[in-house]
């Protein structure tokens, strides 16, 4: 009998004929399936079963399948569809079609083969026979309803269905048609599985008779322990020194009755029991804890504020910020007072002035960096149920610090990552939220401990990747970049006197022509510690060299000698010609100046982009010319050249990638320098973004882009309007080195650059 009927594909899990199956799913494809069998076939379809990975244009060699009609079906409150199918009978496939990602199949149904009754009863009793082997191993009644079943097209099948088989191997079962077959199938299995159920008990008796050796090895040993006791010669030494720490440990009463449990636990835990180590270093943990100690804070505002400025030149407004919070902290107590986020590139002294904080408190500092960490439990711990579990970084560095009340500084909060092991940020919160880490709970102890007393200061490098739930828990204080004049001070007030004493000579005296050579020509950064690499480094061959009674080179005479040759270029910023424009970047190492080149040529490409651009850069481009292109006549531009060539944008910087919108009025300038045939010179430079009206707005990173615009020699900077009040607080940085012109849209800058108006 030939048939068409819809199918319903299912990856590990089976369908016998005979046998009652549930399914419960939420695909929308498999649900229209459903609807279509229930509404036109009589609830009839064609089940085809699929290995791991397999997808349905691949069944062109699939020739079996198992009918089977829908019993019940129950759409679920959460949107799934739950229903129950019945086995039929095997069918084969002629073909599969498939419209709007719903199959159907054209099947024959063949007509069973006909078996000797005789034949097949004897054949069904060797099947039972073995089957009660079987049985006993297993120990199981799910056979009981197949005693009176001599159809062993039924009897294989219901078997199958209910023994343990891996799902490919009942796959060729459900493949198989001739019912002979699978019997012969079914009883090599049989066996299989009971040479299997053999092996498995012979295991069992050995591991029974090492249980039993080791059950009487503790008799004897308590033994041996009780009489030691009753001859006053007990060793339990272990024991009473933890009763002993337990007895002395100041801790809540809750913990101190856990610490009792558990070494009730530990006395009388067998010592060849792998618990018996987890025990021990779980009441560990509990004992090193300082539940209830902490160091004396030392309320000083004159101490704070003269050890922040011996430690840390300028950063005055970062260093008013951070006594203000102490302040506010000491008179209000610590609840619900925002956590410090030091924000700012990397080697300006976030860390180091938080250590500084510490000291200035005299309070015990300790740290821990999240940077990269994916896995919640490295916050808050394993539960002991897992193998190697501990507790997470928070209460471990509370442990080895040994106070409850220390500055707990969170290093690279903007570096963690969010996979399938979970949340680490979310996990966070708990440590964070004043309202919650008075009873924050660590899976590994599983008991509340208060970190409400702890001092916690955050860092980040991008305030714009700190996951947005810790930000509403701090207080963001962002820390800028260094200048030339700020690195020249540190230099001689701080790491020359500290290189000096490690090296033990005060010899080398250096110039501030040398120091600013060493600035510009060997780092590359926003903050000090490559210059404090290079100082240290002159420092090891001027002792070498003195040691070794050699003659002494004058750093700054011969500044090669000791550095080699440079590593960057003082005047990076060339001369600019037609088509090219100077622009300003804020990089993580402070600022630094872009050029940006245009090109045009015959081609139906409206634009190409080169030099490792990223998406927003990418978009602000194709803005810069939707703007030019809707403003032709403003600017006095050939729009038919425009709509017959190809504009080539490309920003070269050695492949580095490049990103962010502040590019805006420089590529309009660059395009309109290229278009107009006017070189536009090298001492002119501008950073902004620019809407598709010309609207020239806000821009970060403005005080690292001035230094860069000094750095190289720049006379004049367009920068927006919206950015002027930041801009003139930092005025004591470019005054008389720099002349910024402040515009709000980019008629103002063409008219100064275009028309010299």
């Amino acid at each position: 009998m030939k048939t068409n009927l819809p199918v319903l594909f299912l990856k590990n899990h089976e369908i016998f004929p005979y046998c009652e199956t549930k399914l419960e799913f939420d695909d929308v494809n498999l649900k229209k399936t459903i609807s279509l069998a229930e509404n036109i076939y009589d609830n009839c379809l064609v089940v085809i079963h699929q290995r791991q990975g397999e997808k349905p244009e691949n069944f062109s060699n699939i020739n079996v399948g198992i009918i089977a009609k829908i019993n019940l079906k129950i759409d679920m409150p959460n949107g799934n569809m739950r229903i129950s199918l019945k086995g039929l009978n095997r069918c084969i496939i002629q073909t599969i079609k498939e419209e709007d990602m719903v199959y159907d199949a054209d099947i024959n149904i063949e007509e069973k083969e006909e078996i000797d009754p005789i034949e097949e009863i004897a054949m069904a009793r060797t099947l039972r026979k073995s089957l009660e082997n079987y049985i006993k191993v297993i120990d199981t009644n799910a056979f009981d309803n197949i005693r009176d079943i001599h159809d062993i097209d039924k009897l294989t099948d219901i078997i199958v269905n209910i023994l343990e088989l891996k799902h490919n191997r009942k796959l060729k079962y459900l493949k198989e048609i001739n019912p002979v077959t699978r019997l012969g199938m079914l009883l090599d299995d049989i066996e299989y599985e009971l040479s299997i159920s053999e092996i498995e008990q012979q295991i069992d008796l050995k591991v029974n008779k090492k249980i039993e050796d080791s059950q009487k090895e503790f008799y004897l040993k308590e033994k041996i322990n009780t009489l030691k006791e009753e001859l006053g010669e007990n060793d339990n030494n272990e024991v009473d020194y933890l009763e002993e720490k337990i007895k002395k440990l100041d801790a809540p009463k809750a913990i101190k009755k856990r610490l009792e449990t558990e070494l009730n636990r530990f006395k009388s835990c067998n010592s060849n029991s792998p618990e018996l180590g987890i025990i021990r270093n779980y009441i560990d943990v509990l004992l090193n804890l300082p539940w209830n100690k902490k160091s004396k804070e030392i309320f000083d505002v004159k101490k704070i504020r003269n050890t922040l400025e011996s430690s840390h030149f300028g950063l005055d407004e970062t260093k008013e910020r951070i006594i203000e919070h102490i302040i506010v902290r000491n008179q209000t107590g610590t609840e619900n007072l925002p956590i410090l986020c030091l924000v700012g590139p990397p080697g300006v002294g976030k860390t180091s002035i938080a250590m500084s904080i510490a000291e200035a408190l005299n309070l015990k500092c300790v740290k821990i960096s999240v940077g990269g960490v994916n896995d919640e439990a490295d916050i808050v711990g394993h539960r002991r149920t897992y193998v190697g579990a501990a507790p997470g970084k928070i209460i471990s560095s509370i442990s080895k610090i040994g106070v409850n009340n220390p500055v707990f500084i969170i290093d690279e909060v903007d570096k963690m990552t969010k996979d399938i092991k979970g949340d680490p940020a979310s996990a966070l919160l708990e440590v964070l939220d004043k309202g919650q880490n008075s009873k924050f709970v660590d899976h590994f102890i599983d008991e509340e401990f208060d970190l409400s007393k702890v001092m916690f200061i955050l860092t980040a490098n991008y305030i714009d990747k700190i996951p947005e739930e810790l930000k509403d828990r701090m207080e963001i204080i962002e820390i800028s970049s260094y200048t030339e004049y700020e690195k020249i001070k540190i230099a001689e007030n701080y790491i020359i006197p500290k290189l000096e004493k490690e090296y033990k000579t005060n010899d080398i005296k250096f110039d501030k022509k040398t120091l600013v050579n060493i600035i510009r020509l060997y780092t590359k950064e926003s903050g000090v510690r490559e210059l404090t690499r290079v100082l240290s480094k002159i420092y090891r061959k001027y002792v070498c060299l003195k040691l070794e009674d050699k003659s002494i080179i004058n750093p700054n005479g011969d500044l090669k000698y000791y550095l080699d040759i440079p590593k960057y270029s003082i005047n990076s910023n060339t001369l600019n010609s037609r088509g090219i424009m100077t622009g300003l970047a804020y990089t993580p190492f402070g600022g630094e100046i872009v050029k940006v080149e245009t090109l045009a040529y015959p081609g139906k490409q409206d634009i190409k982009i080169t030099g490792q651009v990223g998406d927003i850069m990418d978009e602000s481009i194709n803005v810069s010319l939707g703007y030019l292109k809707g403003n032709y006549k403003n600017f006095n531009l050939d729009i038919d050249f425009l709509n017959n060539n190809t504009m080539h944008i490309h920003i070269p910087n050695n492949g580095i990638k490049k990103d962010g919108p502040s590019a805006g009025i420089t590529i309009v300038t660059s395009i309109l320098s290229y278009l107009k045939n006017k070189e536009i010179s090298n001492k002119i430079s501008m950073s902004g973004e620019i809407t598709l009206t010309g609207k020239i707005l806000k821009v970060g990173g403005i005080k690292e882009k001035i230094i860069a615009a000094i750095n190289n020699n720049i006379e004049l900077v367009f920068l927006p309007l919206e950015n002027k009040e930041e801009v003139l607080n930092i005025s004591y940085i470019y005054k008389n080195k720099l002349r910024v012109v402040f515009v709000s849209n980019y008629s103002e800058i063409y008219n100064i650059l275009f028309t010299n108006k």
